[in-house]
């Protein structure tokens, strides 16, 4: 038995160990965009910049930079920041749904073992799962969308030039996205002069609270 116990234990130690570094990537991404926003929102004028480092939460900052850009740029008030709030939180709930319903499913079949009694009792769950499911990933490409506007949005403002290349690179390939925002943070080539945009950004967050 112990014999065993050990050479499974030795099975999973590479599988742990390779996934060390993806951890500590997501890890470092994360920081970098929370860095980005927070000095992005910071300098803007936009309240509670410390919501970049709330897991969720902090696509309520990425909307409202994207709203103040529309607003002091084109006079429109576009409220990305609560479609993306709403989107989060649905997904979050739904996700939260399917895990649950998952571990109903597991635990019915661990416990109740195979057999005809044990398929009536997780066909229920089942289609619970099925049912969520659809829902899930009909909010996530909504969140999707919105969530690429408001960056393209973020990007225009930050470096209006290279905007499109910075768009499509994120899409392609999401790993670029935390670099693109924390390497343009300190900029505001598309945005209007300064004086401007404080009287503007305190009109949206007028609007925000």
């Amino acid at each position: 038995m112990g014999y065993f116990f050990e050479e499974e234990l030795m099975m999973l130690i590479p599988g742990l160990l390779s996934s060390i570094p993806t951890g500590l990537f997501s890890i470092a991404t994360y920081i970098l965009t929370s860095l980005a926003l927070y000095a992005i929102a910071s300098r803007r004028g936009l309240r509670k910049p410390w919501l970049a480092w709330i897991p969720v939460i902090n696509c309520w900052l990425l909307g409202s930079i994207s709203d103040q850009y529309q607003y002091v740029v084109k006079g429109e008030n576009k409220s990305k920041r609560k479609w993306l709030l709403a989107l989060s939180l649905l997904k979050a709930v739904l996700t939260l749904t399917v895990v649950i319903l998952v571990a109903v499913v597991a635990t019915s079949a661990i416990f109740r073992g195979p057999g005809f009694g044990m398929r009536q009792s997780i066909t229920g769950p089942i289609m619970g799962i099925l049912g969520v499911v659809m829902p899930l990933a009909a909010a996530h490409v909504a969140y999707l969308v919105i969530r690429f506007m408001a960056l393209y949005d973020v990007y225009r403002s930050l470096d209006p030039s290279n905007s499109v290349l910075y768009l499509v690179l994120s899409i392609l390939f999401s790993v670029t996205e935390p670099f693109f925002l924390f390497f343009n943070r300190e900029k505001d080539l598309g945005m209007p002069p300064r004086k401007q945009r404080i009287v503007d950004a305190e009109y949206v967050e007028a609007e925000i609270v």
